[in-house]
């Protein structure tokens, strides 16, 4: 086997390990979409029944099911990111030790540098911006 060879094989593993996220997907089918043009859990979710079925070692009902699957995946992930940012946007207002008001303030480092940070209002806490 030459090297180059050898970095085709790792990458075809490595999209096919995202594909194995999607309940119903192991890794021979993973390997199988992926020779099939389907790279990501989007395509998976996006293709039709008969598309995926006619993919080596998926038949109608395990295709519809893995769409399904695909689908409840991505909005799982986009809930996930939803509470991030809330939480992210929450950790900015608010002092995450005593819940204190966070304002922007310029921390001077030394003479020629200064950091823009989140400073609490109350304890002095802060988070670089």
């Amino acid at each position: 086997m030459s090297f180059s060879s050898g970095i085709i094989h790792i990458k075809v593993f490595f999209m096919s390990n995202e594909l194995e996220r999607v309940r119903g997907v192991g890794p021979i089918a993973a390997v199988n979409l992926n020779k099939a043009g389907v790279k990501t859990i989007e395509e998976v979710a996006n293709a039709t029944t008969e598309e995926l079925a006619w993919i080596k070692g998926i038949g109608i009902i395990s295709a519809k099911k893995i769409i399904e699957n695909a689908n409840e995946l991505l909005q799982l992930e986009k809930s996930i990111q939803k509470v991030l940012d809330s939480i992210k946007e929450n950790f900015v207002k608010n002092c995450p030790k005593c819940g204190g008001t966070m304002k922007s303030k310029y921390i001077i480092l030394g003479p020629d540098r200064r950091l823009k940070a989140k400073q609490c209002t109350i304890c002095k806490f802060y988070l670089p911006e």
